[in-house]
């Protein structure tokens, strides 16, 4: 922001979160493959030096329309076994998961299609353990279909709250599951792109026509877009959970092998990253795009923190980002605690705290439509 004389609050970066991506924290750099880490970031960043520049360079008046269409692609993936009762990271089929798919069509004055814009909610985990490819996941294939069927507008996926959901194919070694997964995501993308209407406009009633029924006839006409910008960035105080402390994660870096020494790496990162206190100034970012509503924060949201928004305000579009300028992890709602789960396990906050920042985005949303 300083460097492009920027407003703060005005630019978030948002990570699609493919787990085919390297894991790139410094603190790694022993481990094999470390050496590149180093390099990798700095690549990162003069990429997106690169992006504002030609984002600047290029800006040009446009129109931004939405769609609201479905996908079956997201699934819930709390799985309790029931020969034991254990809860894996697994489908769930039982539990029915959101659809919901949000489209953006950016198209200039002169008609020509600029940019696409698909928000879902879908942990992007087709690819698991065993895979040894740098993947976008399922972002790739979505991204070619749509940019293939609008003459190569770019297109951005805006990653919705999914803390419980993932693709239908997940954790698989091949990458066939990423593209399969993306297929289904980008045909849905295009069915809703192609439902909107014009640019610009909006149908009315025109007249009646007496033919072998008496026919209602609907024309287009001018509808001028609502240019209406805000933006808020907030901080709510989060309490921690009972978390290890810096020195007891460097032990169990030390003292293990395999998947927990992985494991213990992350916590220690996270723990690092939040320092030693027992609360955590927690920062969330609210944007106001005409009718649109952006809320972003540096977690992973619960989809049904989405789904009650979306009831809050229903006269308004309402887009939740996951993983907004840094990653922390999880913010489970309090009824969620009561189970065993993975998210619930490496949570960094206190119980309550879904239901804090959930108050302070209700009200940040409120004095922006005000």
């Amino acid at each position: 922001e300083k460097e492009f004389n920027l407003i703060p609050g005005t630019l978030i970066t948002h990570l699609s979160h493919s787990h085919g991506a390297p894991f790139t924290d410094p603190l790694l750099a022993d481990a094999p493959g470390g050496h590149l880490i180093q390099g990798y970031r700095k690549q990162i960043l003069k990429t997106c030096r690169q992006l504002l520049s030609e984002a600047f360079e290029n800006r040009k008046m446009c129109v931004l329309s939405w769609g609201i269409g479905r996908c079956s692609l997201a699934f819930n993936r709390d799985l309790i076994l029931p020969e034991t009762g254990e809860a894996v990271v697994g489908i769930n089929p039982f539990i029915p998961a959101d659809d919901t798919l949000l489209v953006g069509r950016i198209v200039e004055q002169s008609g020509i299609h600029f940019a696409s814009l698909v928000h879902y909610a879908a942990h992007p985990t087709s690819l698991g353990g065993l895979n040894r490819l740098i993947s976008p996941d399922y972002v790739g294939a979505m991204r070619e279909l749509v940019e293939r069927d609008t003459n190569g507008a770019p297109c951005i996926f805006l990653h919705g709250a999914d803390g419980e959901l993932a693709p239908r194919r997940c954790y698989e070694a091949s990458i066939d599951a990423a593209d399969q997964n993306g297929r289904e995501l980008g045909y849905a993308a295009l069915s809703t792109m192609a439902s909107l209407m014009p640019s610009g406009k909006k149908m009315v009633f025109d007249k009646k026509v007496e033919s072998g029924a008496t026919l209602g006839l609907w024309k287009y006409t001018d509808k001028l877009p609502d240019s209406e910008i805000g933006m808020i960035t907030e901080n709510v105080e989060l309490v921690l959970g009972d978390l290890p402390s810096i020195n007891d994660y460097k032990k169990l870096v030390e003292s293990t092998r395999g998947y927990e020494k992985e494991r213990a790496q992350r916590g220690l990162a996270l723990r690092e990253k939040i320092g030693e206190s027992s609360t955590y100034n927690f920062p969330i970012y609210v944007w106001k795009l005409g009718k649109t509503i952006m809320v972003g924060a540096p977690v992973e949201f619960y989809n049904e923190f989405q789904v009650f928004l979306r009831k809050r305000f229903p006269k308004n579009l309402i887009l939740v980002l996951d993983i907004c300028n840094g990653f922390l992890n999880y913010l489970p709602s309090k009824e969620e605690f009561a189970r065993d789960t993975y998210q619930i396990k490496i949570s960094l906050f206190a119980p309550e705290s879904e239901e804090r920042v959930r108050r302070k985005v209700t009200c940040a949303i409120s004095k922006l439509l005000n």
